[in-house]
């Protein structure tokens, strides 16, 4: 089975979303820093749609792309529950490889977000998911990106245990950290109360770090120019205690 199936139903209640909650304001913050054209919107590994419906809420026109079906399929009932579409506007959906990936137009701003891009476990597929970024955006757009970094895995990760525990969900976070390889493995396990009884889920993750001074390459490799990086959630650069980086792409 793959990942983001089962998981998919649970993601937000697991309390996932709040990292994309936390995530809209600090998006907007960047974008004052690193300003952009016009108010189409890509969103890449979009995920339950937490991010694009909140920029199509804002009035942009956007096209939430993810690998996972599921995911897709939370993110359409998100808008469904809602009283009415975000601000007229309703966002594009389609499952695709994010290193491969096709839009009825080029767009102002690309994200990806939440470490999505640790998973793609080569510099072969980095490259590519950047260079395909690179070919859905107008000339000076903006691609904003967070990455986690080696000494995140290293230090949060290795050999960690995590518990999540509500009224109807149990979630377990087992990782174990490869330092040779800089990569992650992680299995989630969780419970979801169904009636009386417990459905079981089980996903196995894995996530791969990159040196900074790779992803700038391959960035650069890739046709960008990096305008910044930062520690996420803040606006000073990061440093070697850094766990979580955004970056800050533009095409020329």
């Amino acid at each position: 089975m793959g990942i983001y199936q089962e998981y998919a139903a649970v993601y937000d209640a697991s309390g996932q979303i709040s990292f994309s909650l936390r995530m809209v304001p600090y998006l907007q913050q960047l974008l004052e820093r690193h300003p952009v054209e016009g108010k189409t919107l890509l969103e890449l590994a979009c995920g339950t749609g937490t991010v694009a419906i909140a920029f199509a809420d804002a009035g942009w026109r956007v096209y939430g792309v993810d690998g996972s079906a599921e995911m897709l399929a939370q993110a359409r009932a998100k808008v469904e529950a809602m009283d009415g579409p975000p601000a007229g506007r309703v966002p594009i959906w389609s499952q695709q490889d994010m290193r491969r990936f096709e839009l009825p137009e080029r767009v102002h701003l690309a994200t990806c977000l939440y470490d999505s891009l640790n998973y793609m476990l080569t510099s072969d597929d980095l490259l590519a998911a950047f260079r395909s970024v690179y070919r859905a955006l107008l000339p000076g757009g903006v691609f904003l990106f967070d990455m986690n970094t080696a000494w995140a895995l290293a230090t949060q990760w290795d050999d960690e245990t995590m518990v999540i525990d509500t009224q109807d969900l149990t979630i377990i976070f087992q990782s174990t950290y490869d330092a040779t390889r800089q990569r992650v493995s992680l299995i989630a396990t969780i419970f979801q109360r169904v009636g009386e009884l417990y459905h079981k889920i089980v996903e196995h993750h894995v996530e791969q770090a990159y040196p900074e001074e790779h992803i700038a390459t391959l960035l650069t490799d890739a046709g960008f120019r990096v305008e910044a990086s930062y520690h996420c959630f803040r606006t000073t650069p990061p440093t070697a205690s850094t766990g979580r980086i955004m970056w800050v792409a533009r095409k020329p």
